[in-house]
């Protein structure tokens, strides 16, 4: 049998044509996108982390087994296999068989690059995996819960807190009020460029290049994502942006006009975005993080972050395990991190 290492810098094209059979095939979430990866990149070397891209394509008789999505940063001086200095998907495998050697090629290749620590995190909606079997090859369980919508449900309303549900009717019932989606067919880059600078006006700041927001929009283009938008006495004052692949999505970011941030803009949104998912066949919606509800290894949620995952409980899912995984190469980084946690969890 013959085995090939496609690295991504190296034969970008073949890496490509791969990549996309391995997520055809896996149908994996939306994350793994081709122009997901691009954003995550961008996003890695806007904020000057990004060292190098060491993504690979592993392939058993010229077809593709398994695909790793492998970017290396620097963070506070140490290398590591992270993204803007957290969790990387997970690789993604067609043959189970190969997992082991695929894990020692990432170890090979971290040695190589003198990494020390790398973060992993598998998929919550992956239903395959049952189980952290990041933990065989020496990582340490830092899993958190995820919250998944679950779209499947016949009356999504019903399935509502009865507080969303009431903010969800004063808003549809005022004809101030329109909610509007933008998707391939009606794409607008304009609007879009309107939620890029309501983004960085709710933030305070520019939180991303427009490179980011300019990916998002061919997403959006090539049918893998939707933007809704709520008008307001005619004006757009927040929205929602979601992609998708294979009946799943995932809510992926918001921004509001903060002059209107009392209103329960979200609410009618994301109900809104349910019904249209739904519509075209998706099942369940990834609603990421915040959704953990105390703080754990790596993860420490304020207020503000705590009361954003309470909000999401409301739209009728369930939680399910986000499994991760670190690494550590270097004893002086973990000894840092696991600080961290003792600071944070002592002030709880």
């Amino acid at each position: 049998m013959g085995f090939k290492i496609v690295f991504k810098k190296e034969e970008e094209k073949l890496f490509l044509r791969y990549w996309q059979e391995i997520i055809d095939k896996a149908k994996v979430s939306s994350k793994y996108l081709p122009l997901n990866l691009e954003t995550n990149l961008a996003l890695s070397k806007d904020r000057s982390l990004l060292i190098r891209d060491k993504s690979f394509i592993y392939a058993r008789n010229d077809q593709p087994v398994a695909g790793v999505f492998l970017p290396i940063e620097e963070n506070d001086g140490y290398f590591t296999i992270t993204i803007t200095n957290y969790y990387v998907d997970a690789p993604i495998l067609i043959d189970r068989l190969v997992e082991g050697k695929i894990f020692s090629i990432i170890d090979e290749i971290a040695k190589e690059n003198n990494v020390a620590k790398i973060m992993f995190s598998a998929d919550p909606l992956d239903r395959a995996i049952d189980y952290n079997y990041l933990q065989k090859y020496d990582y340490l369980d830092t899993s958190i819960l995820n919250y998944v919508i679950d779209l499947q449900i016949k009356n999504l309303f019903v399935a509502l807190r009865r507080n969303h549900q009431r903010n969800i009717k004063r808003i549809l019932q005022d004809q101030d009020f329109s909610v509007f989606a933008i998707n391939q067919d009606t794409s607008s880059y304009e609007k879009h460029e309107e939620f890029r600078e309501l983004h960085h006006k709710c933030a305070g700041r520019v939180t991303a290049p427009k490179e980011v927001f300019d990916l998002q929009f061919e997403k959006l283009k090539q049918g893998q994502a939707v933007l809704f938008g709520l008008k307001y006495k005619g004006k757009n004052i927040a929205y929602m942006y979601f992609d998708y692949a294979h009946n799943n999505a995932v809510s992926y970011q918001a921004a509001d006009d903060p002059e209107y941030d009392k209103l329960p803009l979200y609410h009618v949104l994301t109900f809104t975005a349910m019904e249209y998912l739904q519509k075209h066949g998706i099942k369940y919606i990834d609603t990421g993080q915040p959704s953990g509800i105390s703080h754990q290894i790596g993860y420490y949620p304020d207020q503000k972050q705590l009361n954003i995952g309470l909000f999401k409980y409301g739209f009728g899912g369930d939680f399910r395990n986000l499994f991760r995984g670190v690494k550590y190469f270097s004893k002086t980084l973990f000894a840092e991190d696991m600080g961290e946690f003792v600071d944070s969890y002592k002030t709880q």
